[in-house]
């Protein structure tokens, strides 16, 4: 019964459950889980595994002392929902639990390409064939609740909110089990929004610093190394010239600022471990001191990120919009450390609105702070004074997260 619908289930993995192993001389593993942010259910075979995704694969090991040896078992397997916008409680979505059957010592390993509800022949790995495997029940889910469920997601092209998982269990004639349970999150990694620097090209909006801190929004997106090594966030950053260029399209794709050397390509940002061979990326991204050309003061850039996520039909991509931002002459500095008059005041006040926080940078500069312009000096613990692009670099850093603020003081 190959499931004719668009729907998709959009994944985060969750929690990898492995329970003790109960019964002599077997051992029940998880090999890998492979990430898929996107689960779409056309890509499932329930009838024939065969034409599955590769999704997981356990080892299930018989080791007695004695060669000759050998234990009658039954396979249970189930895919449960939790989706409190549909059904109350869990919602057992696909079910099989075969016959009891013999096996000899030895390693089998099961795959999400071995399990469906017509379930007859496994292998150990060594290539012999299982004898014996039968199916005793299989499920699937009560057709007018899946008819329920479809309905919502076709209207939303995504899965409601929920949890499913996945229960894979071994079991003895005398009632000892072994069980392995993985849970995945549902959610919706395919919309990313840019949030600053920079909007709509005609808006002309500007900042004060050569390294900006580019953020945007988007659910986290995790992934496997091995099955999908492009997975990541990527951005591109290029020169806006309103002579040369027609578009914010055509500037995107002239020589770039970053990657730079440009390769045509978009530059793929730092990865970070989250455990369990998984991978994620920050949605946050400081132009680099070094390995970027670097951006000049009285010019317009427009920038770009990307989301590459994995799916069970392979990798896909969002791109967000594309953002412009102006970066002002810097006009009149007369010596280092002061602002060179209203322009060069403005540049260092907007520092401090990322600092504080548009609510508290407006309280304080309608309040007590009314008509102050800063003198350009800025002292790092009391020791250091910052030019303006260090006070930039510093700020990124704190906007990323890397360190935190303990007093700014205003004198």
């Amino acid at each position: 019964m190959k499931i004719k619908t668009n729907l998709l289930i959009i994944l985060l993995l969750c929690l990898v459950s492995n329970l003790k192993a109960q019964i002599p001389d077997l051992d029940l593993t998880l090999n890998y889980f492979n990430n898929y942010e996107i689960f779409y259910i056309t890509d499932f075979d329930f009838d024939n595994a065969a034409n599955n995704p590769d999704l997981f694969s356990y080892t299930l090991s018989y080791n007695p002392l004695s060669d000759n040896a050998t234990i009658e078992i039954t396979i249970e397997f189930e895919m449960i929902a939790i989706v409190p916008s549909l059904f109350d409680g869990t919602k057992q979505i696909f079910y099989v639990l075969t016959q009891f059957f013999e096996i000899k010592k030895g390693s089998i390993t099961l795959t999400s390409r071995d399990i469906d509800m017509n379930m007859q022949s496994i292998n150990y790995d060594d290539g012999t064939a299982v004898t014996g495997l039968k199916i005793d029940d299989s499920i699937f889910m009560d057709p007018d609740e899946f008819a329920s469920m479809q309905q919502i997601v076709m209207a939303s092209r995504k899965l409601p909110a929920g949890n499913y998982i996945f229960n894979l269990k071994i079991a003895d004639k005398d009632g000892n089990i072994e069980s392995i349970i993985q849970g995945i999150e549902v959610s919706n990694p395919t919309t990313l929004d840019l949030v600053s620097p920079g909007g709509a090209l005609e808006d002309g909006l500007q900042i004060y610093t050569t390294f900006p801190v580019f953020l945007w929004e988007s659910p986290e997106s995790m992934w496997n190394d091995d099955n999908c090594p492009e997975c990541g966030n990527y951005i591109r950053v290029a020169e806006y010239n309103s002579t040369i260029h027609s578009s914010v399209e055509d500037a995107l794709s002239d020589d770039a600022s970053l990657p730079y050397p440009d390769d045509g390509e978009y530059y793929k940002l730092p990865i970070v471990p989250v455990g369990m061979q998984l991978y994620t990326a920050e949605n946050s991204f400081q132009y680099p001191l070094t390995g970027a050309k670097p951006l000049d003061w009285g010019k317009t850039y427009v920038w770009q990120t990307k989301k590459i996520y994995p799916t069970t039909s392979g990798a896909e991509t969002v791109e967000g919009d594309i953002f412009a931002f102006t970066i002002p002459s810097r006009g009149g500095e007369e010596t280092e450390g002061t602002t060179g008059g209203t322009e060069g005041a403005n540049q260092y006040l907007q520092l401090l609105e990322q600092i504080l926080g548009s609510d508290t940078y407006n309280q304080l500069f309608t309040g007590q702070l009314n008509g102050y312009l800063p003198t350009g000096v800025v002292i790092l613990n009391g020791t250091q004074q910052l030019t303006l692009d260090q006070l930039s670099v510093l700020i990124g850093q704190f906007l990323a997260g890397e360190f935190t603020i303990q007093t700014i003081t205003i004198e």
